[in-house]
């Protein structure tokens, strides 16, 4: 399965490693979390001081799930951040990052 996290641009701005973290291969939900994290995902960012407690958490635990690469590719395509030079996306498998692309 594919799973995307998507990035909340808290404190109005987004940070490495790109506004989407699509995950491919990974065995189910948790896997693909872990996988994230490991990638530069981070989860609970206002408990721990890192991210605007007005705006929200920057990365949230729940993935959105995919059949196809190329439907998580779109979904993050499709996104209106734009502005900046953060990746629009980046594919991991266990850390081993596939792809980038800017905007």
């Amino acid at each position: 399965m594919i799973y995307s996290f998507n990035q909340n641009n808290s404190g109005g701005y987004y940070t490495e490693p790109a506004k989407h973290v699509i995950v491919k291969d990974a065995r189910d939900e948790k896997h693909a979390a872990e996988i994230a994290l490991d990638a530069g995902v981070y989860f609970d960012g206002v408990a721990d001081g890192l991210d605007c407690d007005c705006c929200g958490d920057r990365w949230y635990p729940m993935a959105h799930k995919y059949d196809h690469i190329n439907e998580a590719i779109a979904d993050a395509s499709y996104s209106l951040c734009t502005g900046d030079r953060i990746p629009q996306w980046v594919i991991v498998d266990d850390l081993d990052i596939d792809d980038t692309v800017l905007e």
